[in-house]
């Protein structure tokens, strides 16, 4: 599965979900019927910066889903999947403090980071963040700063990861782990928003 959240902003230790986004990988193949986008129902809309951004008004982020039933279904959609994303320590921090603060306890998290893991396979570019990626090998988001859209391009960027991955004898999620602890032991590019 591969993941994104839109948030009221970048800090993983306070700020909460706006919306989750995620769709599954299989067979090499992104699964357009296998998908999540829920908004969830926030106390108090997040600051006009961030709405221009996401393009997630007041009224929806006031309307949304309540939280508890949005986490508790993406837990039921995960499974046991492994979760992809792009800066996957945020997406993993922020989504087991709004689970245990929400829910009570700490959610079964495995997730591979494509910020890592696409530098390690694809080495010799500059590219640190997904536009710069996605654009690298052409791949266009239907509405940049969405959550499913983000997804998706995340996703185009994971079949290009596993057929780099192929072609360096690398088959399974363990692979892809160490592939990313590796990089992050020889020093990942600082983090760029």
């Amino acid at each position: 599965m591969v993941v994104d959240l839109e948030t009221t902003g970048l800090r993983a230790d306070r700020d909460r979900i706006i919306e989750i986004g995620a769709v599954a990988v299989c067979a090499r193949s992104v699964r357009h019927d296998d998908c999540f986008e829920r908004v969830l129902r926030q106390p108090a809309p997040s600051a006009t910066d961030n709405i221009l951004v996401h393009r997630i008004g007041h009224q929806a982020q006031r309307s949304g889903e309540d939280p508890a039933t949005v986490l508790v279904d993406f837990l039921e959609y995960v499974g046991d999947s492994i979760m992809l994303a792009f800066r996957a320590e945020f997406d993993a921090t922020i989504l087991r403090r709004e689970w245990i603060a929400v829910l009570g306890c700490p959610p079964p998290i495995r997730m591979i980071d494509l910020a890592a893991v696409l530098p390690a396979l694809i080495p010799g570019t500059s590219n640190n963040t997904l536009d710069e990626w996605a654009a690298l090998f052409g791949v266009a988001a239907s509405e940049r700063h969405r959550a499913i859209s983000d997804a998706y391009q995340a996703a185009a960027l994971l079949l290009v990861v596993l057929e780099r991955a192929t072609h360096l004898g690398l088959h399974t999620t363990a692979d892809l782990l160490g592939v990313e602890r590796a990089h992050g032991w020889f020093g990942a590019p600082h983090f760029r928003a």
